[in-house]
């Protein structure tokens, strides 16, 4: 089907199914409610007269699953290796493998424009020009950003960073290349030992929570694991931890991040705490807790393991509380800190993640003290 066929038969479509009441199966729809959906598209399409060809089921299959879920982007969700779906100027492209390709796909900006809207409003978040983006997670736990004009003044564009389920061993990340065998073996250690706590630095997409999931499996049983977080990433195989999911409840004002953080560290007795990413001002909390004995894991952005500790001091500065004091706090919390890099080998090659650093976290209230673990 070409992009005029598409645009100038979906409006159409849509009016005709509204009129016979045949609505759009939810979210997750069985393959039958889809099977149905497509069948009764053909059937509209065909009563309707709505093709020049009068033949309703070449295209009908199309246009149903441009309608249900993500549409065109619904099949990349579950394709090996798509790592992020990206749609720039009617195109879509798929991060994989260390490349973004162009998946040969273009519809009108039109269509994403209405997806992107119906994504927000299964999510409750309306979007529209005085509101022009929207943050929504789907129901796998991919995170689902759309902007569209008057922010994005190149027509609607969309990432879906896709969530998978499949948590790598910290052998795989080794045969992958982001690990060496003493790295892996020397962060092993610390994490069965429970005495220090890591602090994983990086940009985004570069793997951090990735890897913070590569480390979690390697926890026992039965370790009294609490986690929170704003999008569902962290995934462990301990069926005995305590996990909250915030983002929704901090947007609509019921409790914020900070409050969750709290709660686990003082109330659920953890022998682990996690905190999916420290972003605002839950680093104050996490501060807190890595300064009360309790051990706790969470990533952050930043280009260094510097950088990263100098933005969680940011992060954690509380109102008459002088800068060293918070730096000291950190350079006693902090044990280990870990930074991942996206590198390219030459121009052109697959981007790669790789540890760049590993450093024993020390300091006082003039200076962090970063040293290098030998390995």
């Amino acid at each position: 089907m070409t992009d005029t066929t598409f645009e100038t038969v979906l409006p159409r479509l849509q009016e005709a199914l509204l009129r016979k009441g045949v609505t759009i199966p939810p979210w997750r729809a069985t393959a039958k409610e889809r099977s149905d959906f497509a069948f009764a598209v053909a059937r509209v399409l065909a009563e309707e007269r709505l093709l020049p060809s009068g033949d309703a089921r070449t295209v009908a299959s199309d246009l149903a699953s441009r309608m249900m879920g993500l549409g065109i982007l619904e099949p990349f969700l579950r394709e090996e290796g798509v790592e992020e779906i990206i749609v720039r100027q009617g195109a879509v492209l798929a991060w994989r493998k260390g490349h973004i390709e162009d998946a040969h796909i273009r519809a009108p900006d039109t269509y994403f424009y209405a997806l992107a809207q119906r994504v927000a409003e299964m999510g409750g978040k309306p979007l529209r020009a005085a509101n022009p983006f929207v943050l929504v997670d789907l129901p796998d736990g991919s995170r689902f950003t759309a902007m569209v004009p008057p922010l994005s003044k190149r027509g609607t564009a969309i990432n879906i960073r896709v969530f998978t389920h499949r948590v790598l061993n910290l052998d795989a990340i080794v045969e992958a290349g982001t690990l060496t065998q003493p790295q892996a073996e020397f962060l092993k250690q610390v994490m069965l030992e429970r005495k220090q706590s890591i602090l994983i630095s990086g940009r985004p997409a570069a793997g951090k929570t990735t890897l913070l999931n590569s480390l979690l499996a390697i926890l026992p049983q039965y370790t009294q694991l609490c986690g929170a977080e704003t999008f569902e990433e962290i995934e462990t195989s301990n069926q005995f931890e305590a996990r909250a999911v915030v983002r929704d409840e901090a947007e609509a004002g019921r409790v914020s991040m900070a409050d969750v953080v709290n709660v686990l560290y003082t109330r659920m007795r953890p022998d682990v705490l996690v905190v999916g990413e420290v972003v605002n001002e839950e680093a104050r909390e996490y501060l807190q807790a890595i300064n009360l004995g309790v051990v706790a894991h969470t990533t952050i952005h930043g280009n260094s393991v510097l950088d990263a500790l100098l933005r969680l001091e940011t992060l954690a500065r509380e109102k008459d509380v002088p800068l060293g004091a918070i730096r000291e706090r950190i350079a006693r919390g902090v044990g280990i800190g870990v930074h991942v890099e996206l590198k390219q080998a030459s121009e052109g090659a697959a981007w790669r993640r790789q540890v760049a650093e590993i450093v024993q976290v020390n300091g006082d209230a003039q200076a962090y003290v970063l040293t290098p673990v030998g390995i």
